[in-house]
């Protein structure tokens, strides 16, 4: 079973992909997982479906530290990690979520434990070693300021796309 799309996930609980996956066609080969330049995300996207608005569902955060106000669609369909990327690029015009506090992550974590059945859903965090660490980033540019992993991760070898556990 793939993890479902959610344009709005933390990484409460989150592994990696490639060890929650119960088939090679959910694990992204680790040449893949560099970032798309963004007129590439766009062409290949034009072949994507969007979602029904019967698959999805919206919510607003506002973080109090800086009173900004983030919308984030959860979307039930599930699909592979980059053909999520493009689902959002195409039809959202945004990418898959990055969280940046312990609020945002337990909203978004109880939400899509509501609303989604298989219990992992794609966030946009990708790992990667580097000598004996990891280096982590979001795939919308965002800095990473804030991370909440699940004992054993990240994981030291390979380089990984990030689901969120929501069982």
């Amino acid at each position: 079973m793939r993890p479902c799309l959610l344009l709005a996930l933390a990484l409460l609980g989150t592994a990696s992909a490639r060890h929650l996956a119960a088939g090679p066609s959910e694990v992204a080969k680790p040449e893949e997982l560099e970032l798309e330049p963004e007129s590439e995300l766009e062409a290949e996207a034009e072949a994507e479906e969007c979602p029904l608005e019967a698959e999805t569902e919206a919510l607003n955060i506002t973080e109090p530290q800086s009173a900004r106000t983030f919308r984030y669609i959860i979307v039930r369909r599930c699909q592979n990690f980059h053909t999520a990327q493009r689902v959002c690029s195409r039809c959202y015009r945004g990418r898959l979520a990055s969280i940046h506090s312990y609020r945002t992550n337990v909203l978004l974590q109880c939400r899509a434990r509501a609303r989604v059945n298989n219990g992992r859903v794609w966030i946009g965090a990708i790992t990667r070693p580097v000598g004996r660490s990891v280096f982590c980033y979001w795939s919308d540019r965002s800095g990473w300021n804030y991370a909440y992993w699940l004992h054993g991760y990240p994981l030291l070898t390979g380089r990984f796309c990030t689901t969120l556990c929501t069982a």
